[in-house]
């Protein structure tokens, strides 16, 4: 039976195919520009999910966050520890969905970039429900969602009532939006949001 998208050796195989397609090695330009605005906050801890190669990642540590980025392909997270050398990073090798026990209320912030689309329509409630557990009173995700219209997945739709319906229960949409300044072939398929995570 072929691995299915939920599991490691689904993406692990996709990483040994040498060239996965959503990897333009560098951070997503809207993530970069957002980032780039904000006077980063020394220690701030930030969480990567389905970080892949970990471009955002890299770029969060370089400006002095403390970063944890999360992946569940071995060969993803091997690469990620290539290329950031001796910056202070933390790259764990685990499933997403376990995080919420250990580092529950642990982050400040989340940056997400194409791994929600990666994820099955089915698992999205309880990912909203993660990435809210491990953030602390007031923290935030930042998410760059890649809206496509490939059936099935992955990737998997991502449009702006998909976003509007799975994340609300946990999260206030702070901003929603298209990007102008998505990478080329992007353009009008991604959606740029900042939340901010509810009381209670």
């Amino acid at each position: 039976m072929n691995p299915t998208p939920r599991e490691p050796a689904y993406w692990q195989a996709v990483y040994e195919e040498g060239d996965p397609g959503w990897d333009k090695g560098e951070a997503a330009p809207p993530l970069a520009r957002i980032l780039s605005q904000v006077e980063p906050s020394a220690g701030l801890a930030v969480l990567v999910p389905g970080c892949g190669f970990g471009h955002e990642a890299l770029l969060l540590a370089r400006q002095g966050y403390a970063v944890t980025a999360v992946d569940f392909a071995p060969a993803a997270i091997a690469g990620l520890r290539q290329r950031a050398g001796t910056l202070p990073l933390t790259a764990l090798e685990r499933d997403l969905f376990s995080l919420g026990g250990e580092f529950a209320g642990h982050f400040d912030l989340v940056v997400e970039h194409t791994c929600f689309c990666a994820i099955p329509v089915e698992l999205r409630d309880e990912y909203a429900q993660v990435m809210a557990r491990v953030l602390g009173t007031g923290g935030q995700f930042l998410g760059l969602f890649y809206e496509t219209e490939r059936e099935p997945g992955p990737p998997f739709r991502t449009t702006r009532e998909d976003i509007e319906h799975h994340f609300p229960p946990h999260f206030e949409i702070l901003h929603l939006s298209r990007p102008p300044d998505s990478f080329a072939g992007r353009e009008n398929k991604e959606w740029l949001a900042l939340m901010r995570k509810k009381n209670g």
